[in-house]
């Protein structure tokens, strides 16, 4: 049919286009034009559900940036990235690839000529609420780590929203304003949310997230709205509006209401498939990660709020190699001291983070109680919900759970989101941005700290953090080389708006 003929050209004028643009796309540019072969929309899916994943909890943009910043992980032999020494900030281009496999995905669905052809692998309306999401959720991570960026909205015309546009002759697109973002998305889920139609198939295959439960991706969509809102409301007055929203019309608006409604990427055991954190760590023999010893101290009721032992503890870390005891790597010490040390005298992450088949989370259960919670004025039963809901996740037994939670303080507001930090463990981004958004965990290492005493090199020494570069943890990450060499005028005219083009410069939410 002309029109499949025309949308695989338009993929591979994409992928021509990659060294010019913020979009690329899958498509081989070998390929006969006039010979296309048709991809299955839920390979597509397939394929943009598992590149996004990788991308966004890679090294560039997780392991050695976000999970640093945060204060999860440390390096126990190059502890550069710890003092905010960057050097990648992620593959920028492979995320807006993956978008335009979901546009793509979307047009096949909308265009009369081959709706029908494509409606085998779901529902014509299904397959696009679920692509909005994604595009969504991989959106909000992106403009969260960069602020203002290249965006693309199914369903608003403005003029700003110049990403993916190659196939209009948008070779070098215009960076959108945050704002102008985040009030998009909310109207993007709000739209998907109500575009989905339960009685109807989601993607009967390709699906890792659901496995093609389209009420589950309902929820998500919901859930992700929260979240969204939630970042904005201090901006933007309809966001605390869609919050109630929400809240009080949980049959239109269902959120997730329980840990089997959990969006996480399913990864394999085995090859190519593995978990990110698998193949850069397991696959690419490096054991240079350490649980540090912010995370070990509050586990232990050393550190912040909470007295009581977190039965957690043992699922995030391992027993140090030589002592057999859970030891945490002091954060942001020197390459010669953390050497000293040694790699065998603190705690790796816990058996379960390096699996092949370990599940990467694009929201949970128990972060939407957090949420609750904090928007029913710091609510005891949603806290205690969420803390319940995130220890089932990491396999910690119904007892121990009834202890732990019969022991933590009151829900206020440190102690809240001081548990939302705990949760979010492997989810970097997350925890970074509502680091930035509310100044919590309040016990994370500043600049000057302590953070290890002892004797080195023959005399005894109080180690401090100092950083390598800046004076205080990133807000941002900077754009990439490629931005500033291929798309100028937009780039330059981005920092113009924003702010200079370094990680202490404050995206708008943060302002």
């Amino acid at each position: 049919m002309e029109i499949m003929k025309k949308y695989t050209f338009v993929a591979a004028c994409l992928a021509i286009l990659t060294l010019f643009s913020s979009c690329e796309a899958l498509t081989d540019i070998n390929k006969d034009p006039n010979r296309p072969s048709t991809v299955p929309t839920s390979s597509l899916f397939a394929s943009a559900q598992k590149s996004i994943m990788n991308n966004l909890r890679g090294t560039g943009l997780s392991a050695n940036t976000s999970m640093q910043f945060i204060q999860h992980f440390g390096h126990n032999t190059y502890t550069d990235t710890d003092r905010y020494l960057i050097t990648s900030t992620g593959d920028w281009a492979s995320l807006y690839s993956a978008i335009s496999t979901l546009n793509e995905i979307i047009m096949l669905n909308t265009d009369p000529e081959t709706a029908g052809t494509v409606s085998i692998d779901g529902a014509n309306e299904n397959q696009i609420a679920v692509c909005r999401i994604l595009k969504a959720w991989t959106f909000q991570s992106m403009t969260d780590i960069w602020g203002d960026i290249p965006y693309h909205s199914t369903g608003s015309s403005d003029p700003d929203f110049e990403a993916c546009r190659a196939d209009e002759g948008v070779i070098y697109p215009k960076y959108a304003s945050q704002e102008k973002i985040y009030r998009d998305m909310l109207k993007e889920l709000k739209e998907a949310n109500l575009m989905i139609n339960t009685s109807a198939t989601g993607f009967n295959k390709g699906d890792a997230v659901f496995g093609g439960d389209i009420v589950k991706w309902k929820k998500f969509a919901n859930s992700l709205s929260l979240r969204i809102a939630n970042r904005v409301k201090h901006k933007l007055p309809e966001a605390t509006e869609r919050i109630t929203e929400i809240i009080n019309n949980p049959n239109t608006y269902p959120v997730m209401g329980s840990n089997s409604d959990n969006a996480c990427l399913s990864y394999s055991p085995t090859a190519p498939n593995e978990a990110p954190f698998y193949t850069y760590t397991i696959k690419a023999n490096r054991n240079d990660y350490s649980i540090t010893h912010v995370v070990v101290e509050c586990m232990q009721g050393i550190r912040g709020p909470f007295a009581t032992a977190d039965p957690r503890l043992p699922r995030y870390a391992q027993p140090a190699r030589n002592s057999g005891t859970i030891v945490g790597q002091p954060y942001g010490i020197s390459a010669a001291l953390a050497s000293t040390i040694g790699a065998d005298n603190v705690s790796f992450p816990g058996t379960a983070i390096y699996a092949g088949d370990f599940k990467e989370v694009f929201m949970e259960y128990s972060e939407v109680q957090f949420l609750l919670s904090e928007n029913k004025e710091w609510d005891q039963a949603a806290y205690i919900e969420g803390i319940r809901a995130s220890m089932a996740k990491w396999g910690v037994s119904t007892v121990d759970i009834d202890t732990y939670v019969a022991s933590v303080p009151a829900a206020n507001q440190e102690n809240v989101l001081t548990q939302k930090w705990l949760a979010l463990m492997m989810q970097g981004q997350e925890a970074w941005s509502e680091y930035r958004r509310t100044g919590y965990p309040s016990f994370l290492v500043m600049p000057g700290d302590v953070v290890w005493s002892g004797m080195f090199n023959g005399q005894m020494i109080d180690e401090r953090f100092i950083p390598l570069l800046g004076d205080a943890m990133p807000r941002r990450l900077y754009y990439p080389t490629t931005e500033q060499n291929l798309n100028i005028d937009n780039y330059q005219a981005a920092v113009a708006a924003q702010g200079n083009d370094i990680m202490s410069t404050r995206i708008w939410w943060d302002k």
